[in-house]
């Protein structure tokens, strides 16, 4: 990691309306919910976008190692799905992966209680490109069900239909490298970077057709601060004003690290959503949001 309802009743009303359309309207249709919150950070009083995360403050954040080594992020999102991208796990035999969970130092795991698992299956969007990285989203089923209620294993929010957050602050997190040519950090940093509209982005030092509408890029014009090697996979997260956050994108690809004219590409995590709810129908998903998003679309 390189550094309009004014009613509180509708409001509730209207956010159980948007998880009935996003997952189903019950349980033998789509994923179960669970009575848990999703995207609760723990943090203390401290300004986000700092150099290291605050022990577990992000308690969805996963760690893939293939034959014992780190390799790439992901998040966690249900109580057995982490979303990661899929150049992380194409190729890849599960019977080499594990997934770490509630990790914070990667050298040091008995200061959390950060656990191994053992994916069971993995799939990748179809129409995922390894040339152009376009679709590069993928899933990994764990073994076992994780506790959600607790601190330490606590999922992301997924994010509503139809929201770009163009103009919000994002927050990548990750082991990557710590530059272009360095080595992956051992301790989870954060970026706070800001989302740019797709335009914006293919009239910098992208080619226009290199960004699809399947992506977004998110960083600083100037280059500096960015996701990196090793991020990959890992969530860009936005937080609403009720402090829970929604995982909007998933870190993808782009040319080096924190170059000018270069700032990270994400995966568009809204463009996957009915994708994501097939394939975790076996799966229990936390409670989401009821606060303010981008476009008001719950109001304040």
């Amino acid at each position: 990691m390189v550094m309009v309802v004014t009613s509180s009743l509708l409001r509730c009303a209207q956010a159980e309306l948007l998880w009935h359309n996003l997952f189903g309207p019950a349980a033998g249709e789509g994923p179960e919910r669970c009575a848990c919150s999703c995207g609760l950070p723990n943090r203390r009083a401290k300004i986000v976008g700092g150099n290291f995360a605050e022990f577990n403050e992000y308690p969805w954040q996963v760690a893939l190692l293939y034959k014992g080594h780190f390799y790439c992020g992901g998040t966690l999102i249900s109580d057995r799905y982490v979303l990661t991208a899929a150049h992380c796990i194409r190729g890849v035999s599960i019977h080499n992966l594990r997934v770490t969970v509630g990790e914070h130092i990667r050298s040091f795991p008995i200061e959390t209680r950060s656990k191994e698992y053992q994916p069971v299956y993995s799939i990748f969007h179809p129409e995922f490109n390894k040339t152009t990285y376009n679709n590069d989203i993928g899933l990994l089923k764990l073994s076992h069900k994780i506790n959600t209620y607790m601190w330490f294993s606590r999922p992301a929010c997924l994010p509503l239909p139809d929201t770009d957050y163009v103009g919000e602050l994002g927050i990548a997190t990750g082991w990557g490298r710590i530059s272009e040519k360095g080595e992956p950090t051992d301790t989870l940093k954060e970026a706070l970077v800001p989302i740019f509209p797709n335009a914006v982005c293919q009239a910098l030092r992208y080619r226009p057709y290199e960004i699809t509408d399947n992506m977004f890029c998110a960083g600083y014009i100037n280059g500096g601060t960015d996701s990196c090697h090793g991020d990959s996979g890992g969530g860009l997260m936005w937080e609403g004003s009720d402090g829970k956050m929604d995982v909007v994108g998933v870190v993808s690809w782009g040319q080096g690290c924190g170059r000018h004219g270069y700032p990270g590409v994400y995966t568009r995590v809204t463009r996957y959503l009915d994708w994501i709810h097939h394939h975790t129908r076996d799966s229990c998903y936390c409670g989401r949001r009821r606060g303010k998003l981008p476009g008001n679309l719950l109001g304040g």
